[in-house]
């Protein structure tokens, strides 16, 4: 058996082909799941949507991992599990059970929740289980909203993979209003924009009064006002089934704003943002700003050699580009998958970095990372920093949600701190919730 680990050059990628995200493993090989992901599970997201709770109906197996992440987050207290069996499955009986553990459930939560999700697996979709007439049953019995998310992971590498279908059923909790507020929802993020970065300011310069984000809503009637809002800003595309949903049954544009670390590609989005919202926006103090603290920056860190991962909050092409663009020598990129509006950055690779290799998280080979030496001093992503050991890391976590100009700074001083104070990998994954 070869210990060599797969990996593709640069130049061996291209268009996306079907549709909007493409493998960069071969189709036909088994998946590894190195110990280094979690934090942020389609579970916790969606228990985003305030004053609710979630009923996971799957077997013991499922279950297993969104329950012990429940109690490192704090959110086990809000997530309700019936367990299918075996014989269950083939009889088909455990959907007769959902509402009797829905009655248990509302029965006993304290407070008593405003919306309930209910979370079916993989079985469901191959037995074409019918939870939509059970939900209309379920919100006829309680008077309060039920909403189905499907966790089905063979899925992931399809048009419609979990992350993205959950996002969806949030905010399907909406409902049109004729009422409109100067406000713009931020979608895809699993937190809002950062309070340090100026986009807040520039926002309310351009009129726009509220910036409002689903983790920032206190109660569920508070969430449903941004039904109200004139439009979405899609920041992370694992928000692009939400905004398509918003458009058709709310009447809410969206507008793909990325979240980016590049000086040009910032100054781009914002361009975009100005078309979107049909009002100028006034950033330039900020670019004079993020580029003085680069070129501060760059007179301390030198010219590191750079590994970039796609657990950081960045997407991994991007980031690469801004950071070569920056000076730094970038050796490896770890991604499954690229999308549709990386093709861009990836272009732009090929001719100035061209030697760079992209690995994944998930291909089997990775099991021999060791053997293969990624030697760089500074990784950047919890997977770049668990396969390159020997680097220093820092994570970039999507904790919180960098954006704008002042993300450059903030990518900076992560990578300083690093560099100057580096902690060990395992010490960071902990503390920040990684490890599940």
């Amino acid at each position: 058996m070869t210990t060599e680990i797969f990996s593709r050059s640069i130049s061996d990628l291209g268009a996306t082909g079907a549709h909007w995200q493409s493998k960069i493993t071969p189709p036909d090989v088994l998946q590894y799941l190195p110990p280094m992901t979690g934090c942020w599970s389609v579970f916790r997201m969606t228990l985003q949507v305030p004053e609710s709770l979630m009923l996971f109906v799957s077997p013991g197996g499922c279950a297993r991992h969104s329950g012990v992440s429940g109690m490192l987050h704090g959110y086990h207290r809000r997530s309700y599990y019936l367990q299918v069996e075996d014989v269950d499955v083939v009889t088909g009986e455990y959907m007769e059970k959902i509402p009797e553990a829905v009655d248990e459930m509302l029965a006993t939560a304290r407070p008593r929740p405003k919306a309930v999700l209910i979370w079916a697996t993989c079985i469901d979709d191959l037995l074409g289980s019918d939870y939509e007439r059970l939900v209309c049953d379920l919100e006829g019995k309680h008077s309060i909203p039920f909403r189905v998310v499907h966790m089905d992971p063979t899925a992931r590498d399809g048009k419609t993979p979990p992350l993205l279908t959950a996002q969806r059923a949030i905010y399907d909790f909406l409902e049109r209003s004729s009422e409109k507020d100067p406000a713009v929802n931020i979608v895809g993020s699993f937190a809002p924009v950062d309070a340090e970065s100026e986009f807040y300011g520039v926002m309310a310069q351009a009129g726009v009064s509220k910036v409002n984000h689903v983790a920032a809503c206190a109660t569920l009637d508070e969430f449903r006002l941004m039904s109200r809002a004139r439009h979405n800003l899609l920041v992370r595309p694992d928000g692009r089934l939400a905004v398509q949903h918003m458009g058709k049954k709310l009447g809410i544009p969206f507008c793909f704003a990325p979240a980016a670390y590049g000086i040009e590609t910032i100054s781009s989005t914002y361009r975009r943002l100005e078309e979107c919202l049909g009002v100028e926006l006034s950033t330039d103090a900020y670019r004079e700003e993020a580029e003085d603290a680069v070129r501060s920056y760059q007179r301390t860190l030198g010219n590191l050699s750079v590994a970039v991962g796609s657990t950081a909050n960045a997407g991994a092409f991007e980031l690469a580009r801004a950071l070569i663009e920056y000076g730094f020598s970038v050796r490896y990129v770890f991604a499954n998958q690229f999308l549709d509006f990386d093709l861009e950055h990836i272009e732009w690779l090929k001719h100035h970095a061209p030697k760079l290799r992209v690995f994944t998280n998930t291909h089997p080979s990775m099991v021999n990372y060791l053997d293969r030496g990624l030697d760089v001093d500074l990784a950047i992503g919890f997977d770049a920093g668990y396969f390159c050991s020997g680097a220093k890391n820092a994570p970039l976590s999507p904790g919180t949600q960098p954006y704008g100009y002042r993300a450059v700074t903030r990518l900076f001083r992560e990578m300083a701190q690093a560099v100057e104070s580096p902690r060990r990998h395992r010490e960071q994954m902990y503390a920040s919730g990684m490890v599940t």
